[in-house]
């Protein structure tokens, strides 16, 4: 699928909203909405757009990012562990330094130390350190 700069800017507008109407849309990339439209259903049906989700506000409790280090290899089930823990909106297997990243949305701080609990008494987890985000813009 050809990526084009119009394609890569519709889809930078629907990262930030896939509410935002297709008109709308058209409007700032300069296209008809029909045009847009088949744009998208295309770049759908190619699976470079996989879904559309629900972010939760800062309303919505405690977001933070909690950064991993896995005690064994593979990492898979560490990762498949991480995924399954209550408030885990995402978790991204990385290279580098740490393994992975996991990004959680809780109720409460209490919440967040709890999972903190749960994470870091896996045997399938060598270190996990996390962060409160403040604000995301």
């Amino acid at each position: 699928m050809d990526l084009d700069h119009t394609n890569l800017r519709i889809l930078s507008l629907l990262e930030k909203d896939a509410r935002l109407p297709t008109a709308e849309i058209a409007r700032q990339v300069h296209l008809s909405r029909p045009a847009v439209q088949e744009r998208i259903a295309r770049m759908e049906g190619a699976g470079v757009i996989a879904g559309y989700r629900v972010q939760i506000g800062q309303a919505g409790g405690v977001r933070a990012m909690v950064f991993v280090r896995i005690a064994e290899r593979p990492c898979d089930p560490a990762l498949q562990f991480l995924a399954a823990q209550t408030g885990v909106v995402e978790v991204a297997s990385l290279s580098g330094e740490l393994d992975a990243v996991v990004r959680v949305n809780l109720p409460t701080v209490a919440a967040l130390a709890d999972l903190n609990e749960v994470i870091g008494s896996s045997d399938l987890i060598a270190e996990a350190r996390s962060q409160v985000i403040l604000r995301v813009l």
